[in-house]
């Protein structure tokens, strides 16, 4: 049962040092007097003094009660040193557990500035520290969280996970440094690199493992800095590095990733009494301007892939190509491995979008229905979720007048090219939905995903053979052995595909990171995780936080008690 008393211990710090002596009120707030203890050690020759010199009172900021202001003031004495073969001969004792040297607030209250400071930053705080009448400047907040940082460094982490986070998108990189054992944020460098790593790894010599992705200056760094750690990948960085060798291999195969889907509803049949629309022609300068700037930007990027072409068939080497013509190295990779000029990628349509009605709506303007209204309120019946003008802007191609036969252009639009050469009730799947839908197992499937998996399994002998490869390495990176994952890289490298190939040559320099993968349960996630709250906490600050501000406010702090 709770005292209706109210007694020193509940009013003070926590501390034996103190005497309360007296508590008034007024409209300014709580005011606390107490003295100090009435003997103290020689900080010197450790013997305990009897002797005051003098007193003197410190002015304390506290907690606050009740929604008011609480003013500590306390009386210090000043003592002497009675052992004459002490070299000090005046002392003041600190009062521990209640405040520090040179402070003008309780521990406690220090402790609140702290912790609102790390939570909310220096502005916010300022005003929830006013809100709860203990009045300090933004400054004062950031300053004392910065101090308490450097003072308390982290315990030495034994497993660690590097990655890299932005300091301006696409710009300039740092590096964050995780205790996995702890899930907490050991360290914050400035720089992305080899050299910063393995000067860290150096100064904390206890670490026995590093976890990181699959960039090649965190391997270096970690062999330069802590030659004796093992190192591991990431899985999520393998499954992801073998997904985008996929993706490259099937947009070459672009036209086996055309598919006629059997579950399709077709649209229903007009009936005999329905009045027959009127075809509406009108002639649009937006589409016409539109259609103009494509076949530009077409015919440009058509002269560049044949110039590759030619250039390469006069011997020259690709970083030569690339130095020549300005373009980086993996889009003339990707062009001289093929025969036409690729299509452009598209969005794969989400549901109730208009581009997911494409096969109903061509029907009905076959049919005769060509009235925007109508065909909206069709296809609002089947889960349209859109508006008019989006509809409008997707039927607009279908109304202007067809072109002569000699001006016929070919055209790099995955839309308008689909609709000349795919077979009516025909779609074309991008290479990065069917990566997608080759790396799921049948129970992730749905119905419809399934049937297209079949498909394109009977059209495309790779994609058959890819699906099973990438199905397998899911598997070996959760629950394989080292073996398994060998036998998988020789599978692999048999198939002669050419983006597997490179995926295997690229495991082959990683092998011991990629084998530690599989046998050790450490990987990146808690790592992706704090980089997702070390950006939350810059667009609080507006991005204009440096390194010490960033490292103070991601680094845990430590146990505080405010009692």
């Amino acid at each position: 049962m709770m005292p209706n008393i109210v007694s020193a211990d509940r009013l003070l710090p926590k501390s034996a040092a103190l005497t309360l002596k007296s508590v008034q009120s007024s409209e300014s707030g709580w005011l606390l007097e107490a003295r100090g203890p009435a003997r103290a050690r020689c900080p010197a020759c450790r013997r305990v003094s009897f002797s005051r010199h003098s007193r003197y009172w410190r002015t304390l900021k506290d907690l606050p009660a009740h929604g008011a202001n609480v003013t500590l003031k306390v009386q210090v004495n000043r003592w002497r040193c009675r052992n004459e073969s002490c070299a000090v001969r005046f002392f003041t004792a600190p009062l521990g557990g209640v405040v520090g040297r040179y402070a003008r607030e309780t521990n406690r209250a220090g402790d609140l500035i702290l912790l609102i400071g790390h939570a909310v930053g220096g502005l916010p705080g300022e005003r929830l520290m006013s809100r709860l009448n203990i009045p300090t400047s933004d400054d004062t907040i950031l300053r004392r969280l910065k101090h308490v940082t450097q003072e308390d460094a982290p315990a030495e982490p034994q497993v660690i996970g590097v990655d890299e986070w932005a300091w301006a998108k696409g710009q300039s990189f740092g590096t964050i440094v995780v205790d996995l054992k702890r899930s907490r944020v050991a360290d914050l460098l400035p720089e992305s690199s080899a050299e910063s790593l393995a000067a860290w790894l150096k100064a904390h010599p206890g670490v026995m493992t590093i976890s990181r992705d699959r960039h090649g200056r965190y391997a270096e760094g970690g062999r330069e800095g802590a030659p004796e750690a093992t190192q591991v990948a990431d899985r999520f960085h393998l499954v992801r590095s073998l997904r985008e060798a996929v993706e490259k291999e099937l947009a070459v195969h672009r036209k086996e990733l055309r598919i006629s889907l059997s579950s399709h509803a077709a649209p229903p049949a007009k009936p005999d009494g329905e009045k027959q629309t009127n075809p509406v022609r009108v002639f649009s300068q937006v589409v016409a301007r539109r259609r103009e700037v494509m076949q530009q930007r077409h015919q440009e990027k058509l002269e560049l892939f044949q110039r590759i072409h030619k250039m390469k068939a006069a011997g020259m080497r690709v970083s030569e190509i690339s130095r020549q013509l300005c373009i980086h190295r993996k889009r003339i990779d990707q062009w001289i491995r093929l025969a036409e000029l690729p299509e452009r990628n598209r969005m794969q349509p989400h549901s109730g979008s208009v581009e997911s009605f494409r096969e109903y709506l061509r029907e009905r303007w076959e049919q005769g229905c060509q009235h925007g209204h109508k065909l909206l309120a069709e296809i609002r019946q089947r889960g349209y979720t859109g508006c008019y003008s989006h509809l409008a802007r997707f039927l607009s191609p279908w109304r202007q007048p067809r072109p002569e036969p000699e001006a016929e252009f070919a055209s790099a639009d995955a839309e308008r090219k689909a609709e000349a050469t795919i077979p009516p009730g025909a779609r074309q799947i991008s290479p990065k939905v069917a990566a997608a839908l080759l790396s799921k197992t049948r129970p992730e499937l749905t119905a419809k995903q399934a049937e297209t998996v079949d498909i394109l399994k009977n059209q495309c002998p790779d994609f058959a053979v890819m699906r099973k490869l990438s199905i397998g390495f899911r598997t070996i990176l959760s629950r394989g052995k080292v073996a398994t994952l060998h036998r998988w890289l020789d599978q692999a490298r048999r198939t002669h595909i050419y983006s597997l190939g490179r995926f295997v040559r690229t495991v082959q320099q990683d092998i011991k990171a990629v084998e530690s993968a599989v046998k050790e349960k450490w990987s990146n996630g808690p790592v992706e995780g704090q980089i997702n709250r070390l950006k939350a906490l810059k667009r609080q600050m507006y991005g204009r936080a440096g390194v010490e501000l960033l490292r103070a406010r991601v680094l845990p702090l430590p146990l505080l008690e405010i009692k």
